[in-house]
């Protein structure tokens, strides 16, 4: 018996998904664990299955398309079996789902095609919103209906009117100068005879007209389901993890030359990798949080749970958002397998290609901007987690050491904790600990 295959969900927070390349085409048999099609979800491009033997009679959803989970993308049957009810339902399901995008065909009547109902007009959308000059005067020149706030936008243009006198709307009407671009003087804001005189007195001295051609455009961008899942994400965390951060400021030196001397030791070697310096903080991370397993833990309402393992996560940008893949046990992996493991990860992180379980359930997140010249941050902790280490850029600059002003390079970190979890003290002793193992970096090869 034929069924409807539909968009599965293929990750914990998926609720729609892009069908990005059909694998299977109509006509071709498959059976339950095959591979019918490539989906990009909020996080990742993924592979979705199918659950049920047979051939593919028919194909419901487009490249392309933008589908809720749920959504029917194909029927999958005997060869020659009747799916006209089947199709009948899935534009019902479709019609109801509202997913704009897919293009299924029409059920074989059965009885004599009755007319189709001529389509209602649709209003044209505007992707831009464009303020013009106005060009007839009127008692209450109207302002832009969509609007953010521009430079030079009288207050009155922001309530959804612009206040001006019969004699300003009169100037301006002859100087060709559009009123929602006059910030008025007068009583709230509105705009009177001077104001004008003071744009067409700017005109005159400068030759460029500040009014005249001027447009001021916007565009209405799409929001993605990777935006709306960092946006979910990061706004519960920030509103439900109190958060706090201690800033700690890290002597580079031993940590630059060890990396210097590994990486030319690998090169001698043949070895194609070079480790980072944040492969060297993943470590210290892991063998920190041990010896202070208070940050290791996250918090569960009615207990708080001390994990078990060490799964750090690497935060990757990519386009259109970011992602945080986990190196898992990092406690057990020397700088060169962690050094492997973030590059493998990050590759297929911005490919789209990273599984599920390869970005969820981790213990701590360690957040990088160093590599574009930042050098101080806090960031938002990766919720249920009960920490994350944002590290800035390494830093030469002169140093006090043994009391003589010295070339050095300093790191600077900070610790956001969630207060529920971690206390001041317990932060800083992990951050304490963190040090010593970067300033004396060979115990990270230990």
């Amino acid at each position: 018996m034929a069924k409807i295959s539909e968009m599965t969900q293929l990750s914990p927070t998926m609720s729609e998904g892009v069908l990005v390349k059909w694998l299977k085409k109509k006509g071709d048999s498959v059976a339950p664990g095959e591979i019918l099609a490539e989906v990009e979800t909020d996080k990742a491009v993924m592979e979705m299955e199918a659950f049920d033997s047979g051939v593919i009679l028919e194909i419901l959803a487009q490249e392309g398309a933008k589908l809720p989970v749920g959504a029917p993308v194909a029927i999958i049957g005997k060869a020659g079996e009747d799916i006209t009810s089947l199709l009948s339902e899935a534009k019902s399901r479709s019609t109801t789902s509202a997913a704009p995008t897919q293009n299924l065909p029409e059920p074989a009547p059965t009885t004599s095609p009755s007319p189709k109902p001529a389509p209602s007009p649709s209003p044209k959308k505007t992707e831009n919103v464009v303020s013009s000059t106005i060009s007839e005067p009127e008692e209450e020149a109207p302002a832009p209906k969509e609007s953010s706030v521009s430079r030079g936008l009288s207050p009155g243009a922001l309530e959804g009117r612009i206040k001006a006198s019969p004699l300003a709307k009169r100037l301006a009407e002859e100087s060709g100068i559009d009123l929602s671009k006059i910030r008025g003087s007068g009583p709230d804001g509105r705009i009177i005879k001077r104001d004008i005189e003071n744009g067409i007195s700017a005109f005159s001295s400068s030759g460029t007209s500040p009014f005249a051609g001027e447009i001021i455009l916007e565009e209405k961008l799409p929001i993605s389901g990777m935006r709306k899942t960092i946006a979910s994400r990061l706004v519960h965390s920030k509103t439900h993890q109190p958060h706090f951060y201690l800033d700690m400021e890290i002597d580079a030196d031993a940590l630059v030359n060890l990396r210097e001397n590994f990486n030319s030791d690998l090169k001698e070697s043949g070895e194609e990798i070079k480790l980072s310096i944040n492969d060297f903080i993943i470590r210290a991370s892991a063998l920190a949080l041990l010896k202070v397993p208070e940050v290791n833990s996250s918090w569960r309402e009615d207990h708080i749970l001390k994990h078990g393992r060490v799964d750090i996560g690497v935060a990757v940008s990519i386009e259109g958002g970011l992602i945080t893949p986990y190196v898992r046990n990092a406690d057990k992996r020397s700088v060169l397998e962690i050094g492997r493991t973030v590059k493998e990860l990050a590759s297929r992180a911005r490919e789209r290609k990273l599984k599920p379980e390869e970005f969820s359930d981790g213990t701590f997140t360690v957040s990088n901007l160093g590599m574009f010249g930042v050098n101080r941050f806090a960031a938002v902790i990766n919720e249920p987690e009960a920490a994350i280490l944002a590290v800035g850029n390494v830093v030469s600059k002169p140093v006090i050491k043994n009391g003589n002003i010295v070339p050095g390079k300093t790191l600077s970190v900070c610790l956001s904790c969630d207060h529920r979890v971690v206390d001041g003290a317990v932060g800083a002793g992990w951050l304490e600990v963190f040090r010593n193992f970067l300033e004396h970096p060979l115990r990270l090869l230990a």
